[in-house]
């Protein structure tokens, strides 16, 4: 089930990346064809970035397909690298708690507020909430590789 909600999160993020591909397109052929360039494009092209990173690093997580430098650890014998790894899913837990934490107010806190992006007037917290969104599901995929190696 968790592998479904997160493979559905980075289909929208993939979402995203073609909307902001076609944007700056858009805008390029606006501003330098029309001389008439859109207003709202670099807020919503910002917006859709974030959107694209924190909807796409739960699958990430949950698939160990983020960057790895292995530098060191490869020199280490079998044991000691398994514990680095569970050392390293633990970590990531703790700090999706920390960071979810203040994504979370700070989400809150744009709301309360209703706050907005300068020139398109875009509400800004539904896409403070990719941050909040992002942490809780990273640490359950960082969770559910931590039970894994315990399985082992």
């Amino acid at each position: 089930m968790l592998q479904g909600i997160v493979s559905v999160l980075l289909a929208i993020a993939t979402g995203c990346g073609i909307a902001l591909t076609g944007l700056v397109a858009l805008a390029a052929i606006m501003r330098y064809v029309f001389h008439a360039p859109f207003a709202f494009t670099e807020e919503l092209v910002g917006l859709l970035f974030s959107a694209l990173v924190f909807l796409a690093l739960p699958y990430v997580t949950l698939n160990r397909k983020h960057i790895h430098v292995t530098l060191l650890s490869d020199l280490l014998p079998a044991q000691v690298r398994r514990v680095t790894g569970l050392l390293g899913d633990l970590l990531v837990v703790v700090f999706c708690i920390w960071f979810g934490t203040y994504a979370w107010q700070f989400a809150e806190f744009s709301f309360e507020l209703g706050a907005r992006t300068d020139l398109a007037g875009i509400t800004l917290w539904p896409w403070m909430g990719f941050m909040v969104l992002a942490c809780g599901l990273m640490g359950v995929c960082s969770l559910c590789l931590l039970r894994r190696h315990r399985g082992r």
